[in-house]
């Protein structure tokens, strides 16, 4: 009975008719972990909150499938409001260096018309 006792708590066995949720699956800690990463001060506290609890919803929810499927875009959402995925990101793009195309064509007819007054 001790052996059984210790395996329902290491989480070998399912507890209470459930199965036991492969660590890798559950999305609080990735959660905890990016919002650790991004070193966000207080004034996004109810946003971290916000998407700490809906990752917490859906790894207690008995059926993850449904949980994910109505509260995985709310939490992808406030993700996103506090730019914690790569498309929230603005992308580091490097400063034109020289005229854009449109100031290109500008400057050319620009020089077509002087040439063609002379």
């Amino acid at each position: 009975m001790r052996a059984l006792r210790a395996r329902k708590a290491a989480g070998l066995l399912p507890v209470d008719g459930q199965d036991p949720r492969d660590p890798d699956e559950l999305l609080l800690p990735a959660v905890d972990e990016t919002i650790e990463a991004l070193g966000l001060g207080d004034d996004a506290a109810a946003a971290v909150q916000l998407a700490r609890q809906y990752a917490r919803v859906i790894d207690e929810a008995s059926d993850p499938a449904w949980a994910m499927r109505w509260l995985g875009p709310l939490l992808l959402a406030s993700l996103e409001s506090l730019r914690a995925t790569p498309m929230s990101r603005p992308a580091a793009k490097p400063a034109p260096s020289g005229p854009n195309w449109l100031q290109q064509q500008r400057a050319a007819r620009v020089a077509s018309d002087a040439s063609r007054r002379r």
